[in-house]
């Protein structure tokens, strides 16, 4: 069922459950699951089946579905064998409740144990939903009886092996972590016992052959491959840990009396200049009935049997819906009505979205046009629930927005997200990078196996095809790229899951969607980044020079710039009581721990940006070598080195080394960002991991785990805002200012280009109008516009260096500024010299720099706030990496920015709980 169902009451609790640990098959385990849904136990004819779920009847067969007859004994069993009772919610998962119990992690041992949720229903005594007109005594529903009503428990998500009891009961049962469980109930009004139990791993075991062709270095345990379960926190990512539980969106309604069941709802749109268009709505109707459906204007009513349908509506020339760094992302109303009585209401997109592979490249278009893609990989906003809170979704969604994402790409390492997810990217304009639930393990080909995640698809598909946003549906998270890394020959190599029956299914379920067999792909072997979609981390993980974004030629990364990059000082203070958490051993190691890392590796990312800062401050970022180079013979320096290192790094004090860290991560991604956004660059797309941390630490998201940018953030918005001015270094052909505008309004402005000389005068000068009447880009020499060869960034190298700075800003004129997605000025500065610079004095009087509030209106950064604060900002030499953190909690709308002599910035500070703000993203009418 789709979730246009809001407008009908929920009676299931989210509060208000208890969590018992048991030890596995303490109470009623009857040992009739296997992991092949097929052998499950028998249903009752009256039964309905959803996904992979076993769902029976309330009332059982035999006296086998029930657990001690009597109302309530169930619970007291469970109790009684428990040696953990926690407080928990629904949705959530054990190692949520764990984590709030302030249990130590090391005693948790998911798998171990089985988990069981109970609850009270409250159920109403007037059986008649007062959203639902019908006269009870009207309704044809067999499975109703005088004083009785039936429900519908669903639940999105119950991992691992796990069982439902309604009224000591067993209701349903499912083997899959990743597929819905449905149960249809006939209950009276009054109070009902629920309980949830996820079962020990080794009650249902899985088969021990074939073996797997290859191993995951991702995950250790090969028995996972044949588990349908999230795979985060099986793979050992610090702030994560096994999924267990009902981790998904959960409702217990009451079945309407119409009878009309909405199943897929799905647009499609074959013109994109006011041609007609079409929503595609596919239902149930257990009688005969008169149904209408409406939307954007148009009105469709037909007669129906009882039976399945799917019915087409068309749509004259609807407004489209769009990313919003390229327009406006419309969405309009659909209702549909059964006999009168409101059966669904949701909101709809139309936008057709197609994928050019020419050239050895992967372009996405939408509605017609080039869109180059730049986003991040989700990760949840809390690891460790699985993060339902709408909320929280709805503003790391635009907080990424603000970042000038146009794209965020959901990992097969993670796990399907909650239904707010996909609506704020509907409404926040943010298309959807989909993957299957399958990331590095050898995917079984046994037939059972494959039919479950068909249920699996077969629930989903139709789900994300109802929401414009989603984009693109991949087989799987590096599914290829794993066996290519033993040695594995492809052709050899048949993978049935991503061969046949994810395309099969997408095209059948999903055909306004993209497929794409799995990233990376597309190149031979697929892991190479100059064909197809690649996962590149040359800048990164590899530690290769800046200059490997142009060398090894990036089509289209679907993941990038994996950093490990400190939060800021505030922040670091406000978890590891210092900003530097060196306090102590244990501080020290607790922050260490934290650090992104892949697993088995000798390094963390942290380890990373240390590298960079390292080649920044001596002798030069682009005098760096590689991993390939002289520093790949000995290991990574770490912070808590002191007195065994060469050079300058080891004299520095902790926080240097830290804001170092931030400096130089920052300017790699910024420069990355704008160099793969060149109009000939060659590359369509770069999608950054990731998103947001998992834990407070050196995590590789933008964003840190309360949410708060990081300079990776501010990196990010500069270089990829939908109207933007950079600065790119051309080597001995100069430096060029590029224009790039998105939006489809006209630019106008001047463009003004000022430079300073090493003794911190001012240089020459110009100044220049701009226009551009909608998407484009524009490139300017910057020596040309000067006036003549001035050898700015001391590429040529002859005799000292002369130029110290240089600014280009862009002010829209008045018409510009009338469009909402034109900020008021773009800024772009570049300290000349590279190499030549002395890069640790630029960052010190970054430091150092004279700053003063203008207003202060809040009160402190980690309560609310009355009001946003301005701080205003003075260098009086060039600056580097100017960092503001006002305090915790607290975000300004600029930060690590490069400030020329005699500089002046004023910013906005905002608790983080009212960011961003409104003037990041464009507005969009109808669309709140």
């Amino acid at each position: 069922m789709l979730t246009g169902t809001d407008h009908i009451r929920d009676h299931l609790p989210r509060d208000g459950w208890y969590l018992y640990r048991t030890a596995p098959g303490a109470v009623s385990w009857r040992g009739d699951l296997n992991w092949d849904t097929r052998s499950a136990p028998a249903q009752p004819p009256a039964s309905q089946v959803r996904g992979d779920s076993v769902a029976l009847s309330a009332a059982p067969e035999s006296d086998d579905d029930a657990v001690e007859g009597e109302h309530g004994r169930l619970a007291d069993r469970v109790a009684a064998a428990a040696d953990h009772v926690l407080a928990a919610t629904v949705p959530g998962t054990a190692a949520g409740a764990w984590r709030d119990a302030e249990l130590p992690s090391a005693t948790f041992q998911a798998d171990a144990h089985d988990w069981w949720w109970t609850t009270t229903v409250n159920l109403p005594q007037d059986p008649q939903d007062p959203q639902d007109p019908l006269d009870p005594q009207d309704s044809q529903d067999p499975q109703e009886s005088p004083g009785q009503r039936a429900y519908r428990l669903e639940l999105r998500g119950v991992a691992t092996v796990s069982e439902v009891f309604w009224d000591g009961r067993r209701v349903a049962a499912s083997v899959s972590g990743l597929d819905d469980i449905v149960a249809n109930l006939t209950a009276r009004p009054g109070e009902h016992e629920l309980a949830i139990v996820c079962r020990a791993l080794e009650l249902v075991p899985v088969p021990r052959k074939p073996r797997p062709r290859w191993r995951s270095t991702l995950v250790s345990d090969s028995s996972l491959r044949w588990r349908r379960t999230p795979l985060i926190g099986r793979i050992p990512w610090a702030g994560t840990a096994v999924v267990v539980g009902p981790w998904g969106e959960s409702s217990l309604r009451a079945v309407p009396h119409h009878g009309v069941s909405v199943t897929a709802v799905r647009t499609e749109l074959s013109e994109t200049d006011g041609g007609p268009a079409t929503v595609h709505v596919d239902l149930t109707a257990d009688r005969a009935t008169t149904l209408t459906v409406r939307c954007a204007g148009a009105e469709h009513t037909a007669t129906l049997a009882a039976g399945q349908h799917r019915v087409a509506l068309e749509v004259r020339g609807p407004a489209l819906w769009w990313p919003a760094t390229h327009g406006t992302p419309t969405l309009h109303d659909l209702e549909v009505q059964a006999g009168g009585q409101l059966v669904e209401r949701r909101r709809v997109g139309f936008r057709q979205i197609r994928a050019r592979t020419d050239h050895g490249g992967f372009t996405l278009e939408v509605n017609g046009t080039r869109v180059f893609v730049r986003g991040a990989v989700w990760t949840p906003v809390d690891a460790l629930t699985l993060g339902d809170d709408p909320a929280e979704i709805d503003r790391t969604v635009r907080a990424m927005r603000a970042a000038g994402a146009n794209l965020l790409r959901i990992s097969g390492t993670h796990a399907w997200e909650a239904e707010a997810f996909y609506r704020a990217c509907d409404r926040h304009g943010l298309l959807v990078w989909h993957d299957a639930m399958l990331a590095t393990l050898d995917p079984p080909s046994e037939p059972s196996w494959l039919a479950l995640v068909e249920d699996e698809l077969r629930t989903w598909l139709p789900r994300l095809g109802a929401h414009p946003c989603v984009a693109v549906f991949s087989g799987g998270n590096e599914v290829l790229q794993q066996p290519v890394l033993w040695g594995r020959d492809l052709s050899q190599l048949p993978i049935p899951v991503i061969d046949d029956l994810i395309p099969r299914l997408t095209a059948e379920l999903a055909p306004q969607v993209v497929h794409v067999s799995s990233t990376p792909c597309g190149g031979e072997p697929p892991i190479r980044p100059d064909r197809g979609i690649s996962h590149w981390f040359g800048v990164g993980a590899y530690r290769r020079p800046l200059s490997d974004v142009r060398t090894c030629g990036v089509r289209f990364a679907a993941e990038a710039l994996a950093f490990g990059v400190p939060p800021a000082p505030s922040e670091i203070t406000r978890f590891f009581g210092t900003g530097t958490a060196d306090s102590d051993d244990s501080v020290a190691a607790d922050w260490r721990s934290a650090a992104a890392r892949d697993p088995g590796a000798a390094w963390d990312f942290e380890d990373t940006s240390v590298h960079y800062a390292r080649r920044w401050i001596e002798p030069g970022m682009e005098a760096d070598t590689g991993a390939a180079g002289a520093e790949s013979s000995t290991p990574p320096v770490r912070l808590s080195d002191t007195g065994n290192s060469d050079g300058v790094w080891s004299a520095l004090s902790r926080d240097t080394q830290l804001h170092a860290e931030r400096a130089a991560v920052a300017q790699a991604v910024e420069h990355t960002l704008t160099d793969l956004r060149r109009g000939d660059s060659g590359c369509d797309g770069v999608i950054v991991l990731a998103s947001r941390d998992l834990t407070p630490g050196a995590g590789w998201g933008l964003l840190d785990s309360t949410g708060r940018p990081k300079a990776t953030w501010y990196a990010m918005r500069r270089a990829c805002a939908e109207t933007a001015v950079t600065l790119i270094d051309d080597g001995l052909s100069g430096l060029h200012v590029h224009v790039h505008h998105d939006q489809p309004v006209v630019l106008t402005g001047r463009l003004y280009v000022r430079t300073w000389t090493v003794h911190q005068n001012p240089g020459p000068q110009a100044e220049l109008s701009v226009e551009l009447t909608g998407p484009g880009e524009l490139v300017y020499p910057v020596e040309k516009l000067l006036g003549g060869f001035l050898d700015l960034d001391h590429a040529w190298g002859f005799g000292d260096r002369q130029w110290e700075a240089l600014e280009v800003e862009l002010v829209p004129d008045d018409s510009s500024k009338a469009q909402p997605q034109v900020v008021e000025s773009l800024r772009a500065v570049r300290l000349l010299g590279g190499g030549h610079r002395h890069a640790l004095a630029d960052l010190r009087e970054g430091q150092g720099l004279e700053r003063r509030t203008v207003d202060a209106a809040h009160t402190d950064g980690v309560h609310d706030s009355i009001g946003p604060t301005t701080v205003e900002l003075t260098a009086g030499r060039a600056a580097a990496a100017v960092a503001v953190d006002p305090g915790p909690g607290l975000v300004p709308d600029d930060d690590f920015m490069d400030m020329a002599p005699g500089g002046r910035r004023i910013l906005t500070v905002r608790p983080v709980q009212h960011w961003p703000a409104s003037a990041y993203f464009s507005r969009r009418d109808g669309n709140d």
